[in-house]
């Protein structure tokens, strides 16, 4: 099997979620909170999109393995080949019908992200990515900004579950870059990275499945991703930082400093 059937197959079960997606988006349905956390949410639409996508992933590759983020993970070997699902990246955004919300679909190997895909059914973005092809919106080719200077810079960071550290990286860059934006999607705020809408992305206390397509995509794009500590980014990765590449040190060096 090719890398561009994964793709294909990728791209097609996004697009199948995308029609669940649309149908509920604002409206959604079964509404709960995971494990009694209110700023964890979880509805009906997302379990039903992850099976979906669970469904056409089991019909073409069979021994693969799938980690989603609502369902229980597959027993993971070295050299497996795994599929990480997000059904909706955002679901406070979804719920609320905030258009900041979007489907991700990744393949690993054993050397990192192979194939990705992250769509927003709302705002009808599609981005697609394979290892050492290149990344694109749409069809077309996409690139990184320029920006070379943090004071210059528009970022985004992350504000999920988290509050206390989520405050702390606010506190460390708000001052430091020209704007702060939180879009509360972290695939997303990646995905914006790549297109040059946005310089940087920072967050802490994230899941594989919150970027683990995201990420191959921006690094197509000639960004640079790793945790906050400057760490290659690993199926372990709980804190991410995503750049254009020119401001990655930069960020790296103010997120650690004690203030």
């Amino acid at each position: 099997m090719t890398n561009q059937q994964y793709l294909k197959v990728a791209t097609a079960a996004a697009n199948a979620g995308g029609k669940i997606f649309k149908q509920y988006f604002g409206k959604a349905i079964g509404i709960e909170a995971k494990n009694q956390n209110p700023n964890d949410l979880v509805t009906d639409v997302d379990k039903n999109i992850e099976k979906l996508i669970r469904s056409q992933i089991r019909k073409y590759f069979p021994t693969h393995k799938i980690i989603g983020e609502e369902f229980k993970a597959d027993k993971i070997n070295k050299n497996d080949l795994i599929w990480i699902i997000d059904p909706i990246d955002g679901t406070t955004n979804y719920i609320y019908g905030i258009p900041f919300c979007c489907i991700s679909i990744a393949l690993w190997d054993k050397n990192g992200p192979l194939v990705a895909v992250v769509y927003s059914p709302i705002l009808d973005k599609f981005y697609s990515a394979v290892r050492g092809q290149g990344a694109k919106l749409n069809g077309k080719k996409i690139r990184v900004s320029k920006t070379n200077k943090l004071i210059k810079a528009m970022g985004t960071i992350g504000w999920g579950k988290e509050m206390v550290e989520a405050k702390m990286i606010f506190s460390k860059l708000v001052m430091r870059c020209f704007k702060l934006r939180v879009f509360a999607t972290g695939a997303w705020q990646i995905c914006m990275t790549a297109s040059s809408n946005v310089d940087f992305f920072a967050s802490n206390r994230e899941n594989i499945w919150d970027f683990a397509a995201a990420v191959l995509i921006v690094k197509e794009a000639g960004g640079k991703v790793t945790d906050l500590n400057g760490k290659n980014i690993s199926l372990k990765t709980d804190s991410i930082i995503a750049s254009n590449g020119k401001l990655h040190n930069q960020l790296l060096n103010k997120l650690k400093s004690p203030a």
